[in-house]
């Protein structure tokens, strides 16, 4: 085998990176459900001020 050919196979047997992309894809999933949430409790807590504000207006 060629020197470079042991290069290229030590490479394709890495998986060090394969656990970074794996990190970033449960960070991502965990960000997009936080976002998720973080709008509903916004929308219910405007909803609630905005019936406070009609019933003092009243």
């Amino acid at each position: 085998m060629t020197k470079y050919a042991v290069t290229i196979k030590h490479f394709l047997a890495d998986e060090c990176g394969a656990s970074a992309v794996e990190y970033g894809l449960i960070a991502a999933l965990i960000i997009v459900g936080l976002l998720a949430g973080l709008t509903n409790v916004a929308d219910a807590n405007k909803d609630s001020y905005q019936m406070i504000e009609d019933k003092v207006a009243i």
